[in-house]
Formats: structure tokens, sequence, C-alpha cells
């Protein structure tokens, strides 16, 4: 076992010095709409070309006839495509060929021979309960139907050398470490010996054996060797690791980033039948909790982010310059104020906010929250809290990455070990990036109210993500301000 963990530690599994911020899911994800995008595209072109071979070639006599006699007009054949596109994406989702693990191999390709099948016949049936008639030739569908097949597999063994050499080069890899060594794991080491181009880096073992393998330290440091390793992915062999220290991994972890996944005894496999269940190259895998906001629709969060932010600085610049201007003018100090805040993996960053309280406010008491009627407030900060303006200079943060627009608030940097030791999951919030707004916020808990309620709205939010709740929870903001309740 020694000598595979250290050949799979040294050879093939190192990722070179090229580091672009893609992880594996995301590029899973841009891979599989890019085979949706080419499977569209392929179906559309072999209607086309499956009625020029069948009317337009010459090729065969019966071609020749139907010219003579007339060909049948192509907008006919074109009215067909959307029809054919659904059958087929509806069929080969069925079939799982739009799965990270599913590629240019033979089991795929008998798949997609499958589905062909499936979708010719349902393409068939369609056309007789709509027309009742043969309004379109059988012979076009069948061509359609075998063209189909041919570029669909090619087109997945193209976008399957792709991610071979995207992976190659480093980019959407995901760091792997192991937790627990026994059998099972030294066959998960032995498939990514097989499989240098598979998207994992082995990073290391977690074990309290340090002298077995070549360790990364001990579970009970799981939280230190994470963040020093860069860590996206854990692997817990179960039968080697107690569910105390589980309990302990999950519990450590839960304010930092990384997906946690446990290789199952067989029975428990089994019994799962639940869409946590993953596979490996074959090896089922119980995924006990995923990184939110990856993928597409993570890339287009951040894109709305920077569109957005951008966007309200251009055209709030000079209500922006004006508030400035005014803070000075009023009270002594610096229009703008920073704090050091907490956000996503509990990374430090300075939150910007317009100056709504003496410039020696946080002198004597340190990190504290404000109060509603906070004596240290400036009469024009009261104004300015009261419509949110103050928080108008953190679309500098969303631009720069610190924050989102949507996202649990990000606490103070003193506050955060209390508040971690006194309520249950609170670290749980800092697995994504923090934000101006909040599904806690739009349901009225801001500022110093019930910090339990808060976790609990933070959570459901990130438990529940999706662009449409952010769409919801800036509209209700921008509403709650319109009313000067927020």
């Amino acid at each position: 076992m020694r000598g595979n963990l250290n050949a799979a530690l040294s050879t093939g599994l190192q990722v070179p010095s090229l580091h672009l911020p893609m992880n594996k899911k995301t590029l899973d994800h841009l891979l599989i709409a890019l085979t949706v995008l080419f499977d569209l595209c392929f179906v559309a072109t072999a209607i086309v070309v499956a009625y020029w071979v069948r009317f337009e070639s010459g090729w065969t006599p019966e071609a020749l006839a139907l010219h003579k006699g007339g060909t049948p007009p192509l907008d006919d054949y074109f009215r067909l495509i959307p029809l054919m596109a659904i059958i087929w994406l509806m069929t080969l989702k069925a079939l799982k060929l739009y799965r990270p693990e599913s590629n240019a191999t033979l089991s795929a390709f008998w798949t997609l021979c499958k589905a062909s099948g499936i979708a010719l016949i349902a393409t068939l049936a369609a056309l007789f309960f709509i027309y009742h008639h043969d309004a379109y030739s059988r012979w076009v569908m069948l061509l359609a139907s075998g063209f189909s097949l041919v570029w669909l597999f090619l087109g997945r063994l193209v976008l399957h050398r792709f991610r071979q050499a995207i992976h190659a080069q480093g980019v959407g890899v995901s760091r792997v470490a192991l937790i627990g060594y026994d059998a099972r794991a030294e066959q998960f080491i032995d498939l990514l010996k097989a499989s240098p181009n598979s998207g994992y880096e082995l990073v290391g073992i977690v074990t309290e054996d340090e002298s077995a393998v070549p360790s990364l330290g001990e579970s009970q440091n799981i939280l230190e060797i994470v963040r020093k390793h860069r860590l996206d992915t854990l692997f817990i062999s179960s039968p080697t690791v107690r569910n105390e220290t589980i309990l302990q991994i999950l519990h450590a972890c839960e304010g930092v980033p990384v997906q946690i996944n446990v290789f199952p005894e067989l029975s428990e496999f089994i019994k799962g039948g639940t869409e946590t269940i993953t596979f490996f190259q074959g090896i089922p895998v119980l995924q006990l909790r995923e990184t939110p906001m990856q993928g597409v629709s993570g890339i287009v969060k951040r894109l709305i982010d920077i569109v957005f932010s951008l966007f309200a600085l251009i055209v709030l610049s000079p209500l922006m310059l004006a508030i400035t201007i005014v803070i000075r003018l009023t009270s002594p100090g610096k229009a703008i104020f920073r704090q050091e805040r907490v956000g996503r993996a509990g990374k430090p960053f300075n939150i910007y906010k317009f100056r709504s309280m003496r410039a020696d406010a946080e002198e004597k008491v340190g990190h504290v929250w404000a109060e509603t009627d906070d004596p240290r407030q400036t009469a024009l900060g009261k104004f300015l809290r009261r419509w949110s303006l103050d928080e108008l200079p953190q679309f500098f943060n969303v631009l720069k990455g610190d924050m989102s627009l949507v996202g649990p608030r990000p606490e103070m940097s003193g506050l955060i070990d209390t508040f971690s030791e006194s309520i249950p999951h609170y670290l749980a919030r800092q697995r994504v990036k923090s934000g101006m707004t909040g599904w806690a916020q739009v349901n009225g808990l801001r500022g110093n109210t019930s910090l339990e309620e808060r976790i609990s709205y933070d959570r459901y939010y990130i438990e529940n993500w999706s662009l449409a709740l952010d769409i919801k929870i800036i509209l209700k903001t921008l509403w709650a301000i319109k009313k000067g309740s927020r």
C-alpha cells in the first residue's frame, strides 16, 4: 500500500503551476452545458443533412423521381427541429448521458445507440399522432437519427479530450485528501493512478498513524489541514474512521467550502437509494455535503454581481460624492469607514461603509453591534442608516469579489470566536460569500436582532440557494428600502 500511495503522490497526480479560478464542479457544469449545446446543433444539422441526402443528393433513384415530382419543402423539416431536439434531450437525460462521468467510452456509445433508437421511435410516434398521415419521410427520420448518433458521440469524444487537456494544465482540478486508510482507500488511489487526468489531485492522507503512510496530519487538526493544503474535497473511509470522528470533521469544516464524501459500507449503499450517492470510477461514494454556489449558476451569480455593482457605482456616483462631501462638512473624520469583517472560508476583508457615527465611536467599546438609537450616531448617520445609504460603498466590495449582492451579512472578526462557540452551526454561513443583503435581512432580522434566528435563515438560504431566490431577495430589499424599513 505504501508504495502505491507514494507513486500516486509523486507521479501523474501533481498539478502544474497553472491555477485558474475554476474548480472541478464548475468545469463539469460548463462542459455539460457545452454538451447540451453541441447536441442541439447536431440534431438540427442532422435533419437538414438527412433531408439533402434523401431528396437532393441524387444518390438514390427514388431521390431523382421525387425531385421530378416535386421535392417536399425544407421549411416543413425545419419545423421538426424543436420537436426532435426536445425528444433527444429528454432521452439523453433519462439515460444519464449528461453526467460528468459520462464520457466517450464504449459503454457510452452503446447507451447513445439506445438513445438513438428511443428518439427515433418517439419522433415517429409523435408525428403519427400529430399529423395522422405520412407527412414526413421515415427515411429522413432514420438518416437523421443515424447522423445524430455519430455526431453526438464524436462531440462527446472531443469534449472528453478537451477535459483531459484542461485537467493536465491544472484547471478544474479538485485537491483531494483521504481520511482513513484501508483496502478501499487503496483502490481509490489505484484508480487515481490509472486516470491521471480525472480531475482529482491526491494531496495526501489524514491518519492517526503517521508511520504507516505519508500523512498530512491527524483528523483532530482537519481544519488547519484543509486551509494549509487548499483542499476542495475530503473522502472518508467510514470503516476505519469512527462516527464520532466523522461528526467532528463535519463540525470543524462547517465554515470552509470543502466537499465531504464517505466511502460507505456495501450494506449502507444498498439501503441508501438517495441522490447523495454518487460514483467515482465505479466506486459508490456517499456525499454528505456539497459545496454550494458552484457550476454554471455560480458563474452567473458572479457575473450578475460584477454587472450590477458596476452599474450601481456608475449611476449612484453623484449621490455617493454628495454624501462624502456632506459627511466631511458635518463631522470630523474620514467619510469612508473601514472595518475588518470575515467572509467566505473565514477569510478577513475590509468592508466599506459611509461613516454614520463619530470618528472615535469604537475607541472605548471595541467591536459591538450598533443599537437602533445608538448615541454614537451622527444626525446625518441616522438618516443614512434608515435608508441604507451608508452601505452604498459596499458595491466596491462586491466588485472586488470580497462580497456578493446576496448572502449572509459579514460579521466583525472580533465576534466570530464567541459566536461560533455559543451558537450551533454558526460557521456554516462562511461556506458562501457574504452579501450586501440576505434572506435574514429581508425577513426583518437586521442589525441587533436574534442571532440564532438569523443563522437559521442564513442556513436556509445556503441550502436552498438559487438565482431565483437571489432575485427575490434583491426585489424584497429594494421594496424595503423604498418603505424606509430596511
